[in-house]
């Protein structure tokens, strides 16, 4: 019986650890994704800005 215990907390902790480090590369890549799409806006903007100069000259 405590050997089936053994097995039990085992699987526990291994599902734990890997949702531990899903969640966390999940994150990761969200905030990588964040960082992109600021980089974006930053470059449409400076896009649109170029394009109003060209339009008032």
């Amino acid at each position: 019986m405590s050997d089936n215990l053994i097995y039990l907390f085992a699987a526990f902790a291994a599902t734990w650890i890997v949702l531990f480090l899903y969640s966390f590369f999940l994150a990761r890549r969200q905030r990588e994704i964040e960082r992109e799409i600021e980089v974006l806006r930053d470059h449409i903007q400076s896009d649109q800005g170029e394009g109003e100069r060209r339009q008032a000259t």
